[in-house]
């Protein structure tokens, strides 16, 4: 799967024939692949074994997809004929044929063809929104890419899993890296020759290549590699050292990890990939700081879920890309503190992004297309693994996990298969609860009303107030009291849509807050959270307002015209307006103000919110405003629940660069950029409005403060950091 004990498979030199018996549940191949990388052509020759499963008593017919660039020259122990097109993919970028085996030994035949592989690489509206280009398949100058989306190899069907030996042969001065474990890697007759294999089952078989530098150190049983494209001794011994903290802590948490190697690959553009025992990141994207700590531990994660346990696309969804989401990029904020402010950024995301057009269970998650996509099948499924990990705690999560990791390695599975682990650990049955947030759409809102107290004792009333049906709940309730240094932690079930509870108290109670650690899945009201960029993006409808007089209005329209596309790219409504043919400021949607001469432009940030910042900070951002870029969204003062943002530039180039790298700064209230490059400066959130759900009850001195939770695993030395 591209991304991403206790019983594990040791990576030994076996030949083909050992490969067979050990194995017959799989598909097996021996994929012999010569690629001259200045014509683009790929040759094969691909010794294939299928499992006995896949024919019916009386027939050993089975149909095949394969790139319809590449011509079949030859077929041994099979014949095939080519089937007429009748189907989507057909047509487009494959061929369908049918096989029939021939060989009476067993199951087993030889396949030859040979043809190019030069998809460009290429980036939609929607792709754009995402961040990053994509290819189906290419071997060029700059380097080789090939994957399921090639349809290089035969496809026989999505759900078999393949053990394979993959030999390459390709230009002298290239490396390859593919799954398993290289066994061969040297010069013959001028030619480079490498060797992999793979005897874990996998249910995608990459290679890619490229002219790069290798470094490589051991960390216990696991070879740690780094695959430069240019020679760089400092940058690979990072990476180098902290996976093997990485490799220490998941190894600690989940299980042995399950390969021989974990590789960093550097691409040749820009991606954040992640499959069994490698990950392909930009030449960009490695050399940022932060990646170390955000990107880089979710990518080695895929290789426990993802690419260890494997994603049961057919039955249940996608689930791998929360928890890992879960246990890579929120435990590294977790680690720092910053745990409850991730997951109020997820919910947040989540309240933004989704809405009644566009929203889905989780068990119809494949992958992520657009940030609604993103927020249910990353965020939500991070938030539904958070309240497991609420209601039961750190230990049963772990262990529930550990289990299901244990019993499911090298397996295709889905929900079902993890809630029978944590039913397995925690002795409960959890029909309703996966029911509830898997099968079902939507999410809960919550609204305090009633708020009262006599004496030591509290009462109020909960009410969920969304369009959908009632959503069981267990709410935590933080209550602070008189001359109580620590909070007074509650966990109320929900079970009816407006509820009424009251609490017995040994103090008088001063000030009570609705799930302020943001621990449950629910819908967020504006007032508890910062303005932000995703607010504004979120919106299913836009306005975007360009300067009509403005030197730099060529590059303003450019930005509005490439931030339409995208979001009609995820289904939703742009529209781009001159400041002059707009007598007002739309009250019913978000909207984008662009540049300094806009006559709709607004000093919101340098007066409302001025004494929100230190002095330092107010010049930096006055400055900013005459000599680089100044980006900040607030609430529309005629309508806190929509949203006004703002760009401000003096630089076409600047502005250029703004239109991508805004899309992935949505949590940030406030950016400063300097320099055609938008170097990113300034950062940071302003301040939230009076949250509904945090209400004063009595006057009184509060001593008591939030904690953060204990990190789901703490290292001895912090591996995460804040990230941009």
């Amino acid at each position: 799967m591209k991304h991403y004990y206790l019983f594990f498979l040791i990576s030994i030199p076996l030949t083909f024939g050992q490969l067979v018996n050990a194995q017959t549940q799989y598909e097996n191949q021996e994929i012999d692949a010569h690629i001259d990388v200045v014509s683009s052509i790929l040759s094969v020759k691909n010794n294939i074994i299928l499992p006995s499963y896949l024919f019916t008593k009386n027939s050993k017919n089975i149909d095949f997809y394969l790139n319809k660039n590449l011509k079949i020259e030859k077929i041994l122990g099979a014949k095939i004929v080519k089937l007429v097109n009748n189907d989507t993919l057909t047509n487009s970028y494959v061929n369908k044929y049918k096989l029939s085996i021939t060989n009476k030994k067993n199951n087993s035949f030889t396949i030859y063809y040979k043809g190019p592989v030069r998809d460009e690489i290429k980036k939609t509206a929607a792709e754009y929104a995402r961040g990053f280009s994509e290819t189906k398949g290419v071997i060029s100058e700059n380097g080789v890419y090939m994957a399921n989306s090639t349809f290089w190899l035969p496809r026989f069907g999505d759900d078999l899993l393949s053990t394979f030996v993959l030999n390459v042969t390709i230009n002298e001065g290239w490396s390859v890296v593919s799954q398993g474990e290289r066994t061969k890697n040297e010069v013959v007759d001028g030619k480079k020759e490498i060797t992999y294999n793979s005897p874990e089952p996998m249910d995608e078989i990459y290679l890619t290549a490229a002219k790069w530098t290798e470094y490589s150190k051991k960390s216990g049983d696991v070879e740690v590699q780094a695959f430069l494209r240019t020679q760089d001794e400092e940058l690979a011994q990072r990476y180098l050292g902290i996976t093997s903290g990485y490799l220490q802590m998941y190894e600690t948490l989940i299980g042995k990890y399950p390969y021989t190697k974990f590789a960093l690959v550097e691409n040749f553009w820009e991606t954040g990939y992640g499959m069994p025992s490698f990950t392909l990141l930009g030449e960009k994207v490695i050399r940022f700081p932060w990646i170390l700590y955000s990107s880089y531990p979710h990518e080695l994660l895929h290789n426990y879920w993802g690419n260890g346990v494997f994603v049961d696309y057919k039955n249940g969804g996608n689930w791998c890309e929360g928890i890992t989401a879960y246990m890579a990029d929120h435990l590294m904020q977790e680690q720092r503190g910053n745990g409850a402010t991730y997951r109020r950024n997820t919910l947040q995301k989540f309240t933004d992004y989704v809405n009644d057009e566009n929203d889905f269970p989780i068990n119809q998650f494949i992958n992520r297309n657009n940030s609604a996509e993103e927020a249910i099948g990353y965020g939500k499924v991070l938030m539904v693994n958070n309240m497991l990990r609420y209601e039961f705690g750190d230990e049963v999560f772990i262990k529930a996990y550990q289990k299901f990791y244990t019993d499911y390695i090298f397996k295709k599975v889905s929900f079902p298969e993890i809630q029978k682990s944590f039913e397995e650990i925690t002795g409960r049955d959890l029909d309703s609860f996966f029911a509830q947030w898997i099968d079902r759409k939507g999410a809960p809102t919550i609204e305090i009303i009633n708020v009262r107290s006599k004496g030591n004792k509290l009462s109020f009333t909960l009410n969920q107030i969304q369009k959908e049906d009632l959503f069981y709940i267990n709410v935590p309730v933080a209550i602070y009291t008189e001359g109580n240094d620590q909070v007074v932690w509650k966990k109320l079930v929900m079970d009816n849509k407006s509820q009424n509870y009251t609490v017995e108290l040994s103090q008088k109670p001063l000030k009570v807050e609705i799930d302020p650690q943001f621990n449950i899945m629910r819908r967020v009201d504006r007032g508890e959270v910062p303005a932000s960029l995703s607010q504004v993006f979120g919106n299913k409808k836009m306005t975007i307002i360009i300067p009509a007089n403005s030197k730099n209005k060529v590059a303003y329209q450019e930005m509005a015209n490439t931030w339409k596309a995208t979001q009609e790219a995820q289904g939703k409504v742009a529209k781009i307006i001159f400041d002059n043919n707009l007598k007002q400021i739309p009250v019913d949607q978000s909207v984008w103000i662009l540049g300094y001469e806009n006559k709709h432009y607004d000093k919101a940030l340098q007066t409302v919110y001025k004494g929100s910042f230190t002095q330092t900070e107010m010049e930096s951002i006055i400055n900013l405003s005459k000599s680089g870029a100044l980006v900040y969204a607030i609430p529309n003062p005629k309508n806190n629940a929509e949203s006004i943002g703002f760009v401000g530039s003096n630089s076409d180039a600047s502005i250029k660069a703004l239109s991508g790298k805004l899309l992935h700064y949505g949590k940030y209230g406030y950016l400063g950029f300097e320099g055609d490059s938008a170097k990113n400066v300034m950062k940071g959130s302003l301040p939230a409005l009076k949250s509904p759900l945090s209400i004063t009850v009595n006057e009184g001195d509060i001593t008591a403060k939030l904690i953060p939770r204990k990190a789901l695993y703490k290292s001895k030395r912090p591996l995460g950091r804040p990230t941009h």
